[in-house]
């Protein structure tokens, strides 16, 4: 199928860069690099060679004329990487997910029903929970301040919207939380494209679609004091890719052994 999710995120300028993503595109680059370009090493390193041939296929091939030099799941670039009128798309490694192994396997199985019908990764929203939770994928898991629980940190207002309360929340398996999850997220069903707006979806809904460049929140203002320490360069201002930057953390972690499964 083309633009199957054959990488968990995005490779090239400014991506997360797995290692294992890199491979793959890696691999993909040389099966269609028709140019003259020497091929790529598959090292697992998204170095200056590598991010050039992407911005070469896209300024080439999906007439760019900036070129981001990056691969991302479910994008344009990777749509064409893997049209199976072309070439044959390389197998996705295993069902493995991030944060696999830390959770039960009917977490994990009713976690991916789940994603396939919100149309998102679930290594993404494994990731968000596990940062949102602590790591600690508990239902009942509290901010002592805000009063938010559970999961995905459901703040008393988010939860009577959803006809339940934190305390009931608090009270449920894991397992019977996710259907909050799901609920919780469907209005953007098909929308959550990347770490970013999966994470957005929770910390801030008005930013997903936007570029990662996007400012959320900025100074002064009672929003950035609350999020103060997700402003990196200290600027006063709190961007998307800023905001999003400790999930994609855990998605790196979460893909690592011991963790992920």
């Amino acid at each position: 199928m083309a633009g199957k999710s054959v990488i968990h995120c995005s490779v090239g300028s400014n991506g997360v860069n797995l290692p294992s993503d890199v491979k793959v595109v890696q691999a993909l680059l040389n099966a269609n690099l028709t140019i003259p370009l020497s091929l790529l090493a598959l090292d697992g390193i998204c170095g200056p060679a590598t991010i050039f041939a992407i911005r070469k296929i896209q300024r080439r091939y999906l007439n760019s004329k900036a070129p981001d030099g990056r691969v991302d799941p479910g994008g344009p670039t990777l749509h064409f990487l893997t049209d199976p009128g072309r070439i044959a798309i390389p197998a996705p490694a295993t069902g493995a997910i991030a944060w696999g192994a830390k959770v039960s396997p009917e977490f994990k199985a009713k976690l991916i029903k789940i994603c396939a019908n919100l149309g998102v990764d679930p290594n993404f929203l494994m990731s968000a929970m596990a940062f949102e939770s602590g790591e600690s994928f508990s239902p009942s898991v509290k901010n002592k301040v805000s009063g938010a629980t559970g999961l995905i940190q459901f703040m008393p207002s988010t939860a009577s919207g959803l006809s339940t309360t934190t305390a009931k929340l608090a009270a449920m398996t894991a397992v019977d939380q996710l259907d909050y999850v799901e609920k919780y997220f469907n209005p953007y069903k098909g929308r959550l494209n990347t770490i970013e707006d999966t994470y957005m979806a929770i910390l801030w809904p008005k930013a997903i679609g936007e570029a990662n460049s996007y400012v959320c929140f900025s100074s002064p203002s009672k929003a950035y004091d609350q999020n103060a320490g997700l402003d990196a360069d200290g600027d006063g201002k709190v961007t998307k890719a800023e905001a999003a930057a400790k999930v994609k953390a855990k998605l790196a972690k979460g893909l690592q052994a011991g963790y992920v499964g």
